[in-house]
């Protein structure tokens, strides 16, 4: 079997701390991203490597065009507890709480081949996307039960409330050139900055009962904000011969610093994942984002008609990153014993009757919080070509179970029991491309 040169090659790889899909209540933690990359690249298993998939490296040879990215994220999360029988033997697992949040991203990319102006192989792009986006949504409806005769037997009697808002953005600028025709490598620095950022925490209390976690209303509200941060990255695309392209990325640590009006970074000590407490001094954290390497490859198969076939590894040492340093009065670090972790994809273009392009995908990651969190996504797509205008649409889906405490601990109960947390998640995302 023959190939040939592909020209755009596309990175599909693990996210990363990029893909850390269907982990919803730890955003605050962990970065959850899926949005920084374009609809194409996300229907071929989910993206690449940031610093390589720029569309820095797509613009050679290609007048200035502009691309716009419109996507929506949405999960679903259940959380339930065991029923237990009179054998101490688990019955079933009863669902307590269900919620359908969605929320809604944009991106960008402005990006051209300036070599005829500047007689020198150079291409230069500036995009803006959602770098970590921090939502998410949580309520959780009480009813007490007033016994049999009583018209409202399940009246509502508070509920219990968590609202994580707002994002850190990106703003990035890359440059990139090439050495003969073989080789292209290119850097970029992108500025990091907060965009709402807030937190939102609590119990509204109706009717006192002892379903609810508290005696009266009491919610927390903290703004947070980050000293801006600029983080850089290499990457660089080698056409081995003919039929075939390898590329690398490296993506440098950073350290984020988050300012906020009394939120207290912790330890869960029932299941050692990370946990937070509030309080009414102001206090400060980091967090320390490790270092990404990022190995794919890509191939355009020779067959009659067009397909592109491309896999991905990407590695991230979250081991000698896993330690906050907390400015409170009560803690000072907290140790997460985080594990490294790596990741690898597959994805496969393929273009029916040479005029749609039908694409699909997957990607295996693991999680720095453990064997519970590791994750499988599939991804489907397709796309649109008219003259100097293109449009991508892509879907990505997966989902979790794992263990944690209840959120809420009510007041007749002692302490927090485990409980069993079903998250599925899904992405769609459309680009559109035009060149001037």
């Amino acid at each position: 079997m023959r190939f040939r040169l592909k020209q755009i090659i596309l990175f599909i790889s693990f996210f990363g701390i990029n893909g850390i899909l269907g982990q919803e209540y730890f955003s605050t933690f962990l970065p959850v991203n899926n949005f920084s990359m374009d609809a194409r690249s996300m229907a071929m298993g989910g993206g690449s490597p940031r610093s390589v998939q720029d569309p820095v490296f797509s613009a050679f040879g290609n007048p200035l065009y502009f691309s716009f990215d419109v996507s929506r994220r949405s999960y679903t999360e259940k959380r339930s507890f065991p029923v237990i029988d009179m054998f101490e033997d688990v019955v079933t697992n009863n669902v307590y709480v269900l919620n359908r949040p969605a929320f809604s991203n944009v991106s960008w990319a402005l990006a051209g081949d300036f070599e005829k102006y500047l007689t020198l192989p150079i291409s230069i792009s500036l995009s803006g996307s959602p770098f970590w986006d921090m939502r998410y949504e949580y309520s959780e409806e009480i009813r007490a039960s007033l016994g049999p005769g009583v018209y409202n037997r399940d009246p509502v009697v508070g509920y219990h409330l968590v609202n994580i808002g707002g994002m850190i953005q990106s703003l990035r600028l890359a440059i990139a050139t090439k050495i003969g025709n073989r080789v292209k490598f290119g850097i970029s620095f992108e500025n990091l900055y907060d965009d709402g950022l807030s937190y939102e925490y609590g119990v509204n209390v109706i009717d006192q009962d002892d379903a609810l976690a508290g005696d009266s209303t009491l919610i927390f509200n903290h703004s947070l904000s980050i000293d801006k941060v600029v983080r850089s990255s290499f990457g660089a695309v080698i056409d081995l011969k003919k039929n075939m392209s390898l590329g690398l990325s490296l993506k440098s640590p950073v350290d984020i610093e988050f300012q906020t009006g009394g939120i207290v970074p912790i330890v869960n000590e029932r299941t050692q994942l990370p946990g937070l407490i509030f309080s009414d001094s102001t206090s400060s954290y980091s967090i320390s984002l490790p270092q990404e390497i990022g190995l794919s490859m890509s191939a355009q198969l020779d067959n009659p008609t067009k397909t592109i076939v491309t896999s991905g590894f990407t590695y991230l040492n979250w081991e000698d990153h896993d330690t906050q340093i907390v400015d409170h009065s009560s803690v000072d670090t907290v140790d997460y014993m985080y594990q490294s972790v790596f990741g690898v994809s597959f994805g496969v273009e393929h273009w029916i009757l040479n005029k749609t392009p039908f694409r699909f995908g997957f990607v295996y990651s693991e999680s720095p919080l453990g064997s519970e969190f590791e994750i499988t996504k599939v991804s489907i797509g397709s796309g649109w070509v008219h003259d100097n205008i293109s449009i991508d649409v892509a879907a990505i889906f997966g989902s979790i179970e794992y263990m944690y405490t209840d959120l809420f601990v009510p007041v007749s109960q002692e302490s927090s029991v485990l409980e069993r947390v079903n998250e599925s998640s899904a992405v769609l995302k459309a680009t559109i491309k035009y060149s001037f």
